[in-house]
């Protein structure tokens, strides 16, 4: 990425180290999911997963700016973007204005956590009179630009801290984070323009995966209806159902996200829905062999056996291609 020559708008053909496979869309779509997973860790944010603010740190500005662009990337060729950034401190970026008076500031550094504790604590206008002491927090109010001075207004202080910690004080942060996005087509200016349709995109507006909305997610390409093929894969069908509902009862080693990264190699159902619709296929047991159920995250098509009519040889069986999966191209 840092060579001159890299190309950040050409859509990427990844290959994973020691991995065999043409990516003709799942490595892609993996890549971007573990790229999102890395910037989230990568010292740029801070805070509760899925509530991320940015952190404070001048001169390392040309790090925010390669976030920003590592984010651009995945959004313009196709991933699920960060999905992580606090809703209010995305409000703010995008040029509203919201109330910071429902914030939680438990979600600030330990430090600013201390000081707005003494604040709510005072429990007359005396004990507020001293806190607003130079030597107190006064000088520390005065440099977040709050100059208050009754105590009725301390949610009106509470607020502005928050503001300033969350938006104010890193705003040439951001500025570097969106002129990273904007290196790609100017698509910060896009974002801005369409607030609403980016909310899914830039912070976590996701309902948890369901028995149903896993079920409802995939189409099913059986056989010749009364054919003993076609019996067949409604046996399998019917304890591939039993087995979700195994899942949505903790009654397995695996999760509805853990089931969706196998398909699709992503952990949510895009704000758009995938490019195609995820189809289940069948396939025959050879003699004295028992295949795992495979998948094929480009094509987005999901293998299970015919005749599998146990609920629980189902649970062992996807279980166990989950859990020993090795990655594209691999047995």
């Amino acid at each position: 990425m840092s060579s001159p020559s890299f190309c950040w708008k050409k859509s990427p053909k990844v290959e994973f180290v020691g991995e065999e496979g043409a990516d003709y869309g799942g490595p892609q779509r993996e890549f971007f999911r573990l790229l999102m997973q890395d910037v989230q860790q990568s010292g740029v944010f801070e805070g509760p997963s899925k509530e991320l603010l940015f952190t404070y740190n001048q001169g390392q500005e040309q790090k925010y700016l390669k976030v920003g662009k590592c984010v651009g990337w995945s959004i313009v060729h196709g991933g699920l973007g960060l999905r992580a950034l606090d809703k209010t401190l995305f409000a703010c970026m995008c040029g509203h204005n919201p109330s910071f008076r429902d914030f939680r500031w438990q979600n600030l550094d330990e430090d600013v956590q201390s000081k707005i504790k003494k604040i709510l604590n005072c429990k007359d206008e005396n004990e507020f009179a001293a806190l607003l002491q130079p030597e107190v927090l006064g000088n520390w109010l005065a440099e977040c630009g709050i100059y208050m001075s009754k105590r009725e207004e301390i949610p009106n202080i509470i607020a502005y801290i928050c503001k300033h910690y969350v938006f104010m004080r890193v705003a040439n942060i951001i500025k570097q984070f969106t002129d990273g996005l904007n290196s790609l087509g100017n698509l910060w200016d896009v974002v801005k323009a369409n607030y609403a349709a980016f909310l899914p995109v830039f912070t976590d507006m996701s309902s948890p995966l369901t028995r149903q909305s896993l079920k409802s997610l995939f189409s099913v390409n059986y056989s010749t209806r009364g054919t003993n093929r076609r019996e067949q894969e409604e046996d399998t069908i019917f304890s591939w159902e039993v087995f979700l509902k195994m899942v949505e009862d903790s009654q397995a080693d695996v999760t509805f996200e853990d089931i969706l990264i196998f398909i699709t190699s992503a952990d949510m159902i895009p704000p758009l829905g995938f490019q195609e619709q995820p189809t289940i296929e069948f396939y025959d047991q050879e003699q004295g062999r028992s295949r795992m159920p495979y998948a094929s995250t480009c094509a987005l098509t999901f293998y299970l056996p015919r005749g599998l009519d146990s609920e629980y040889k189902m649970k062992e069986m996807v279980t166990s291609a989950i859990k020993n999966s090795l990655g594209f191209g691999k047995p």
